[in-house]
């Protein structure tokens, strides 16, 4: 599955439409990815799909993901597999249907031997908790049954993946994405060779493990609110990953002071607001009507990029048709760039 032109063209958009949604999207362990080789990264689960767009567009190389089969249909089967997605069924989509994974996992071991990249939820489910939820057999299945096809002197790491939000639901909080250090599925392939369940429980294991070193707040517990909430409060979040990650573990730590906005500058946001008043009204209305937490932030970024792209357009149509294409382009452009002073406003 190359990479479709749509593809790149919408991770261009995101990577606009990103940093203007969050308040600051950091990237930590970048290094981390090895190069000439073929790569599995499998992010936590909290955001919907976000959390793969999130990873699909702060990333240098081309991500093919696998997303649950259930969004799949005729209509939107064009638009997703230009967006290299690929349906993975689950037993609640029947047990005759997980026969189709078959097909799927080929895809998958054809574009690794190709040293190409996709993207696994390993968890198998979403959640608005922050910590790591139980991990399914079907991300260790899919790495060692690749490596056991793929020609050996094809290198296939996986690239544990943390996603850490500083909030669902506050207008533009930040987001810490932690690639972790890379497994080498070669480790694995004695075990593998052995007893197949004994290898797949072992890196299932040893990926967990891995995993938890790149959230901020990895595991659940008895203190577990009283560590999110003092955690991720808004004041804390110039501090660094490897900061917060002490704070977690409740190792003794001086939070440094933000630097606090100003009278001028808070008066500057607000006049800022007006030039995209109506899209920030409408999203702000819709957004009220979300149920499903989990959805919440996913919905919140697609409706608010359709919202501004359509009204940047119709600024452009109306500078067009009452003056001409200069005034036209002068408006959307001047829209797009006091969007974006606001946001970096909001974020320094």
């Amino acid at each position: 599955m190359r990479a479709h032109w749509f593809y790149y063209l919408v991770k261009v958009a995101s990577w606009i439409g990103l940093k203007l949604f969050f308040g600051g999207v950091k990237i930590y362990g970048a290094k981390n990815i090895p190069r000439d080789a073929a790569l599995i990264f499998t992010p936590n689960h909290q955001g919907a799909f976000m959390d793969a767009v999130l990873v699909g567009t702060f990333n240098r190389v081309p991500v093919s993901f696998l997303t649950r089969s259930d969004v799949f249909n005729k209509w939107s089967m064009p638009f997703l597999k230009a967006l290299n997605m690929m349906p993975i069924y689950r037993i609640r989509d029947g047990i005759a249907s997980l026969s189709q994974n078959d097909a799927v996992f080929d895809t998958c071991f054809r574009m690794l031997s190709e040293k190409r990249a996709i993207l696994i939820f390993p968890e198998g489910n979403h959640g608005i908790e922050y910590y790591l939820r139980p991990l399914s057999k079907g991300t260790a299945r899919l790495a060692l049954d690749a490596r056991a096809q793929v020609d050996p002197n094809t290198k296939i790491y996986i690239i544990p993946t943390g996603i850490n939000y500083f909030s669902h639901y506050r207008p533009l909080a930040k987001v810490l994405i932690k690639f972790g250090e890379p497994i080498e599925l070669e480790d694995y392939m004695a075990q593998y060779h052995e007893h197949k369940q004994k290898g797949y429980n072992q890196l299932k294991q040893d990926l967990a493990e891995a995993m938890k070193k790149t959230l901020i707040l990895a595991e659940d517990g008895t203190d577990y609110t009283q560590k999110r909430d003092w955690i991720f409060q808004p004041k804390h979040e110039h501090l660094s990953f490897d900061e917060l990650k002490t704070m977690a573990e409740g190792d003794h730590f001086e939070a440094r002071e933000p630097m606090k906005k100003g009278p001028v500058r808070k008066a500057l946001i607000w006049i800022l607001s007006i030039f995209n008043l109506p899209p920030m009204l409408g999203l702000s209305k819709i957004i009220r009507g979300i149920k499903d937490h989990v959805f919440y932030v996913s919905i919140k970024y697609m409706v608010g990029s359709f919202l501004h792209i359509l009204w940047w357009s119709f600024l452009f149509a109306a500078g067009v048709i009452w003056i001409g294409w200069e005034a036209g382009l002068l408006f959307a452009f001047t829209a797009i760039m006091v969007a974006m002073a606001r946001q970096s406003l909001i974020k320094f």
